[in-house]
């Protein structure tokens, strides 16, 4: 059974949405500080060296303040699940780069629960391990 797009591209959608998370924090946190109201209009004051974000920030309006909100948690969240996806496949490499197949065996539970957790290619590294120790 094909295994969901989520855990295929796990790693390249963590990365992507951390550094888009990471840009919206920034950006919308600058929007907040700059942020200004006049006659019912939002206008963004921005320094020379930043006012490239003004032409992100004023479509956006007063929900700036929203993403200023969300956005961290996001990048919380999406900064976790890179790094639990590093840990996994540093912990797999490690339980499978063994020589001996005592303790092989005696990790087999763990290493088959992250193979299930990762992509097929670490899937198919377990299987080819466990063929050359012809388990």
């Amino acid at each position: 059974m094909a295994k969901s797009i989520l855990t295929e591209y796990r790693l390249e959608l963590a990365t992507l949405l951390t550094l888009l998370f990471a840009f919206l924090t920034i950006a919308s946190i600058i929007g907040v500080v700059y942020m200004k109201m006049v006659d019912g209009e939002v206008i963004f004051n921005l320094p020379d060296p930043i006012s490239f974000l003004g032409s992100f920030l004023n479509p956006l309006g007063t929900w700036v303040d929203w993403i200023a909100v969300g956005a961290p948690i996001g990048l919380i969240v999406c900064a976790w699940w890179l790094y639990d996806f590093v840990k996994k496949t540093r912990e797999l490499a490690d339980l499978i780069d063994t020589p001996s197949k005592a303790k092989f065996v005696r990790n087999m539970d763990d290493i088959e629960y992250l193979a299930w957790s990762l992509p097929q290619r670490f899937e198919d590294k377990v299987i080819a391990k466990k063929k050359e120790f012809k388990l």
